[in-house]
């Protein structure tokens, strides 16, 4: 991205100047760019990794949101204005200018630009750089190159050509391996999950489930903060908590979900939420849904304030990487004991004992929709499972994934309330340039994934891009 780097390059001096005046205790004539020997400086080396860091916390906060209503993890209250969504996001469809709502396109990018970058000038200079620094570089930028490719069809590299958005996975896997060669013990683990989730993606299946056994605790974590509280930065918040808190907004409900239905049999605190609000009309959230009116306000409780941290990797999505493995080499017992590893050792709120494992598979295809059910449960609300369903629609997996039945929801008297959804198709067109080059007739021809497009700065300032695209 020609225009927008040289915009980094910038806001990476001025990152490193900052924190040199900052050091120096007294007020100064900004001289201009700093030059790259400054960054033997340690506390200069540090600017590039927390300019990264900040850039993906706002990229995360915001696309654990957005992606939440494609992926139907969320149901909209109808509202359009602050913390809101367009309508058609809100019925699942993505149009040809929508990049990811609040710039997620330009924070993802600008942070992996920024954690890259950070690694190349620190090499180049010969900076006595701090292990600690670059290991923390690398695993930024893989996870930032990690969530570009599961939320993107299509990749651009600092100005260069459309590719596909498998380009994304191959940094990523390159970045983690670096990660692991530099990295201390706790850096070791957070890189060689990582590289699990984007080896599984790269079907470098014995790849990722060697990768995946290396995180034998199966309540391991690895966080991306919300450091909202540090600075009072309201794009680094945790958004999915905000957006429901009623402080002032309650722009979206866990009903009709089906999280809600089953958090009410099993009492399965990974989805949990509740219906209770301090003032009673709170029950209903903000704004008019198309075609359905006011709707009841079920609010998620698995996020419990604007700080809370979402997660990038976990020990528990390690042992479903080695369930999926194995489901793709035919190995269905195998597969359901790592499934049933990670859902029985959930103890239930509302019984207190430990949930009952999944029956035992009549075939293949109910292992699938076992393990689909799974993920679904287990990472619900971190950005993850508008990535994974477009995963399993690619590959043609067997299975169903359980998608609620949005387009036919009732309203409380009965009629119909699902219009909207079946007026904005969920997923988008992706072959635009089809049209131009007449090989389809009409946008309504055109296939539909679930990514994102690139956005139209991008677009309109990359000379590589051809018009049509």
């Amino acid at each position: 991205m020609r225009h927008d780097s040289k915009g980094r390059r910038v806001a990476l001096t001025a990152a490193v100047l900052g924190v040199m005046l900052g050091t120096a205790g007294c007020e100064v004539t900004n001289p201009g760019k700093v030059q790259d020997e400054f960054l033997t400086l340690t506390a200069a080396q540090q600017s590039f990794v927390n300019g990264a860091k900040e850039r993906l916390t706002e990229a995360l906060g915001q696309g654990a949101y957005s992606t939440a209503f494609i992926s139907r993890e969320l149901f909209p209250s109808g509202t359009t204005g602050s913390y809101g969504q367009s309508i058609p996001i809100q019925a699942g469809s993505i149009t040809y200018n929508d990049s990811g709502n609040n710039s997620l396109y330009e924070n993802l990018q600008q942070a992996r630009w920024i954690a890259e970058e950070a690694v190349r000038r620190l090499t180049a200079t010969g900076a006595t750089t701090t292990p600690d620094i670059l290991t923390q570089a690398y695993l930024l930028s893989g996870f930032a190159n990690r969530m570009l490719g599961e939320n993107y069809c299509q990749a651009v590299i600092d100005g260069g050509p459309l590719q596909p958005g498998s380009v994304y996975f191959a940094r990523a896997d390159s970045e983690f391996t670096q990660a692991i060669a530099s990295g201390t013990a706790a850096q070791k683990q957070a890189a060689y999950a990582g590289r699990a989730q984007v080896r599984l993606w790269e079907k470098n299946y014995a790849g990722a489930a060697a990768d995946a056994g290396q995180i034998t605790d199966l309540n391991y974590r690895y966080d991306q903060p919300m450091d909202f509280q540090t600075g009072s930065n309201a794009n680094q918040r945790n958004h999915v908590y905000f957006a429901s808190a009623s402080t002032p907004y309650r722009s979206f409900t866990v009903k009709f979900t089906g999280k809600d239905t089953y958090y009410d049999a099993t009492g399965d605190p990974r989805t949990p939420y509740t219906k209770t609000w301090s003032v009673p009309s709170d029950s209903l959230c903000q704004g008019s849904l198309q075609g359905y009116g006011a709707v009841p306000c079920l609010r998620e409780t698995k996020y419990k304030t604007e700080n809370d941290p979402i997660r990038l990797a976990s020990g528990r999505e390690m042992r479903l990487i080695e369930a999926e493995v194995l489901l793709q080499a035919g190995d269905i017992n195998g597969a359901m004991a790592k499934i049933n590893l990670v859902h029985t050792s959930v103890t239930s709120d509302k019984t207190g004992a430990k949930l009952a494992p999944y029956p035992a598979p009549a075939n293949a295809a109910e292992a699938w929709t076992d393990l689909k059910t799974e993920r679904g449960i287990e990472l619900w609300l971190e950005m993850r499972r508008m990535g994974d369903q477009r995963r399993w629609d690619n590959d043609g997996s067997p299975g169903s994934y359980s998608l609620p039945d949005y387009e036919h929801v009732k309203k409380p008297n009965g009629a119909d309330g699902g219009a909207v959804f079946r007026q904005y198709l969920r997923g988008r067109p992706v072959l635009a340039d089809l049209m131009s080059q007449k090989k389809l007739a009409t946008e309504s021809d055109l296939p539909r994934a679930l990514c994102y497009n690139i956005s139209d700065q991008e677009r309109n300032n990359n000379k590589n891009i051809p018009e049509k695209n």
